[in-house]
């Protein structure tokens, strides 16, 4: 197959997969719904307008995330080569990117002041990835992925600090008080 075929050949699948994201939307009862199509590179963007749009997404993107791997399974059935399908609603992936990064930048902080690791709630891929690339410069915490399937989850962890303060016979962690005088004293 040459250039020219395999460019004919995701040129129909595009148009295949456009008319499928619209069927599925039609049988949600989104019919004020139109699907936009864009290419970036190895990207294929698509976007989910109009006024039942913000329908599509679902709670915390969990239906826009299945449609997107639907489309995904779609376009890369045929042998034309890999192409990335990333689907979008109202600029709703932008948004849970930059609330993901501003969750990461407070993590930081939470665990910077307590000297504790924090385990964040179970996310997608996509979701984690932003929060390990937020905060890799950090000079406070380190972050890793545990669980497995849809348990997978982000720990972030402090740096310097090591488990042996966290250990249940590890050396005690010190308290400074500060006593009030006697006139202040309640009794």
């Amino acid at each position: 197959m040459n250039i020219k075929d395999e460019t004919a050949v995701l040129n129909g699948n595009v148009a295949e997969i456009k008319e499928f994201l619209q069927n599925v939307l039609a049988k949600m009862d989104l019919i004020n719904c139109s699907v936009e199509v864009s290419e970036n590179g190895e990207n294929l963007l698509m976007n989910i307008t109009g006024d039942d749009a913000a329908h599509a997404i679902g709670y915390r993107g969990e239906t826009l995330d299945a449609l997107q791997y639907l489309c995904n399974l779609m376009l890369n059935s045929a042998k034309s080569g890999f192409k990335r399908v990333t689907l979008d609603a109202e600029g709703y992936r932008t948004k849970r990117e930059k609330i993901l990064q501003r969750l990461a930048g407070n993590i930081e902080q939470k665990v910077k002041r307590s000297g504790r690791a924090v385990s964040l709630e179970p996310m997608n891929p996509y979701e984690r990835r932003i929060i390990h690339t937020s905060l890799q410069a950090s000079k406070y915490v380190t972050t890793q992925s545990e669980g497995q399937g849809n348990g997978r989850h982000v720990v972030i962890t402090p740096i310097g600090q090591s488990d042996i303060l966290n250990a249940p016979n590890g050396p005690r962690k010190t308290l400074n008080f500060v006593y009030r005088s006697e006139k202040k004293r309640r009794r």
